[in-house]
């Protein structure tokens, strides 16, 4: 997979780890209060997911620099199927509902994250170059 960033790639886990947990716990009934409370908090649950894919996008591109396509690295696709798979199971869940607009949130978060960091490091890249 190319030479992983130990920091990046250890919050990287801790995040999916803790959004995973947060998303099962809700969907279990555990905690489902608190989570909630986190969400009006900040004004919506949408909120919540764009900050949380937005977190993992940039953590995944952090941790490798190796692309396999679109320039997105092998952390950024499989976190993808990871935040399509959780919303998509949420479908089949009685206490959770499915969510077109929170899919999609997901999937823009995380290719945002990805694609900022990617034009940040390049514009550093670039910058270093001239100087």
């Amino acid at each position: 997979m190319g030479k992983i960033a130990k920091m990046p790639f250890t919050i990287l886990i801790a995040s999916v780890l803790l959004f995973g947990s947060a998303s099962i716990f809700k969907s279990s009934g555990i905690l489902g209060n608190e989570i909630r409370t986190v969400e009006i908090a900040i004004h919506g649950a949408i909120y919540l997911h764009l900050f949380a894919s937005l977190l993992l996008g940039i953590c995944c591109r952090l941790a490798t620099k190796q692309n396999l396509c679109l320039a997105l690295p092998p952390t950024t696709v499989f976190v993808l199927l990871l935040v399509i798979l959780d919303e998509s199971i949420q479908f089949f869940i009685p206490s959770r509902q499915f969510s077109w607009l929170d899919m999609q949130v997901n999937v823009f978060g995380v290719l945002l994250g990805t694609y900022f960091t990617n034009a940040v490091l390049w514009h550093n890249s670039k910058r270093k170059a001239l100087l």
